[in-house]
């Protein structure tokens, strides 16, 4: 087990790599996510927006939260699917294929029947500013055996890895004092911090939680109370609990760059815009006013009022005593440049990717469909890293929980026993692309005699090749036995049918 002192080395050394992302981090809440900035200290129920001038970026932020999660964990459909690893013999992959397709029913029964959806939501939007973050832990049982628990960007405490994946991870964290015993009911409460609980159970109390990488897939689960310098639990596990996933990084950061850091620049640029377009509006909706100093109109005491009659010394139009400033500028031209602005920033966050509908309400199919392939492109990298650094951690931890609590077979999902099988819209729009190109090559090889097409390419696994792809379910798909026996039914059908027909030709002579 690591000492206290150690791991309060190792968590300082983290504290201080992240002081040099509040700055950034601090300015891109500002700007897109306001009420979810707790980097900065705020009492309950205070504004939180006094700098934002433009919304785009608050409700791009969110469209993205909305998209990624229907995009890549949609709460109606299953994900995923579990299939035998590269270990099982074909001979035994299909009956271990109609298990899995069990397990992954169970999994996701249990993952419906939790809190996943509204906290991976939560997880999400930190993911479109940095790095999200989720803890899955076992649940009560009566509804579900999962429970998920999603950490603000704020509170993450993460330690550099070689791996290149986040697996050292801690958080500041403030609770009251009576919810303790049910948020770590394996904590071994000092003594004070049991009178704290007895006697003041709404008292705030500043704990650290974590889990350390101590040995190749070794962990120690740990929960430190920092004023009394002692471990509430220290537990050696051999899968974490925490996980933690960014879109995209720079090689030597473990805290990712997510799209608002990308065109921070943008929003703040249009904030300031905005800013200056609804002061010129202002100007043009509540002019102001040149007063000729004559005798007659006093400026320190004239109030212009709807129905109001204003002494003046002169109404010649040439010379008025009194008359509208001139507002210089353009406001077409900087509403043009908002507009770009704006649209730039709704890109970079999957929001309207197809613009808005009364711009264009009508669009063909084609076009429908172009455009669904060339965003399936522009997302193939930032997916295949969310499948590595989020979904795969993630099915692993609610298997092992299930597993323990005697929900799923003892199974391990490592690739090489069970792998994954992702089935969620993102990745089925790259099933798609490679779908086109097999569907391309048949159409082009209708150019060619059927015999020679058949001596070359297996035609007769397309089907089963095509039925992978799109992830149907094995109790769909007919075993090797079960295509014997249908091959020898088409076969005795044939024939029957070859022997009425000769017996027809001979009746007819």
């Amino acid at each position: 087990m690591t000492s206290y002192e150690a791991t309060i080395r190792r968590i300082n050394a983290g504290r201080g790599n992240k002081q040099l992302w509040e700055d950034h981090l601090r300015e891109c809440y500002r700007y897109a996510m306001p009420e979810r900035n707790t980097i900065d200290d705020y009492s309950p129920g205070q504004e939180k927006r006094e700098y934002v001038f433009d919304s785009t970026a608050i409700d791009g932020l969110e469209d993205y939260a909305n998209r990624m999660e229907s995009q890549v964990v949609p709460p109606s459909v299953n994900w995923m699917k579990l299939e035998a690893g590269s270990d099982i013999p074909e001979d035994e992959s299909e009956e271990v294929a109609e298990g899995l397709d069990e397990t992954t029913k169970i999994v996701f029964n249990h993952i419906r029947s939790s809190n996943f959806s509204s906290q991976i939501h939560e997880s999400f939007l930190d993911l479109g500013v940095s790095t999200g973050a989720i803890i899955v832990e076992a649940g009560d049982g009566i509804q579900s055996s999962l429970n998920f628990r999603s950490v603000s960007l704020s509170e993450l405490i993460l330690e550099r890895s070689s791996r290149g994946i986040a697996e050292t991870v801690w958080r500041d964290i403030t609770v009251q004092a009576g919810d303790i015993p049910f948020i770590w009911p394996q904590a071994n409460l000092t003594e004070a911090l049991k009178r704290i609980v007895e006697e003041k159970p709404e008292e705030d109390v500043s704990l650290i939680e974590g889990v350390m990488l101590v040995g190749t897939d070794e962990y120690e689960d740990v929960l430190i109370y920092e004023e009394e310098a002692t471990f509430l639990y220290q537990n050696t596990v051999e899968s974490s609990p925490w996980i933690v996933f960014r879109e995209t990084t720079i090689p030597g950061e473990v805290y990712g760059r997510g799209r608002v850091m990308r065109v921070l620049p943008d929003i703040k640029s249009v904030n300031i815009m905005m800013e200056d377009y609804l002061k010129g509006l202002n100007f043009q909706a509540n002019p102001i006013f040149m007063a000729t100093d004559d005798g007659v109109i006093n400026p320190f005491t004239t109030t212009l009022t709807p129905g109001s009659i204003t002494p003046v010394g002169s109404n010649d139009s040439r010379n008025p005593s009194l008359t509208q400033l001139p507002i210089a500028g353009n406001l077409q031209l900087l509403e043009f440049a908002i507009r770009g602005l704006q649209d730039v920033i709704r890109r970079a966050l999957m929001s309207k990717p197809f613009g808005n509908i009364e711009e264009t309400p009508v669009r063909t199919a084609t076009e429908m469909s172009i455009r669904n392939a060339d965003n399936a492109q522009t997302q193939v990298g930032a997916s295949g890293r969310i499948q590595a650094e989020l979904l795969e951690r993630l099915v692993a931890r609610c298997v092992y929980i299930l597993k323990k609590a005697g929900k799923v077979p003892d199974i391990r999902v490592d690739g090489r026993e069970v792998k994954i099988k992702y089935t969620s819209p993102i990745a089925k729009q790259q099933d798609e692309l490679q779908l086109a190109t097999m569907f391309r090559f048949a159409e082009s090889m209708q150019m060619f005699p059927p015999e020679q097409v058949m001596a070359k390419i297996k035609i007769e696994d397309f089907p089963q090749e095509i039925a992978d792809i799109m992830g149907l379910p094995s109790n769909l798909k007919r075993s090797e036995l079960e295509q014997a026996e249908q091959q020898q039914n088409m076969q005795a059908q044939q024939m029957a049918v070859q022997e009425a027909e000769i017996a027809q030709g001979g009746g007819n002579g």
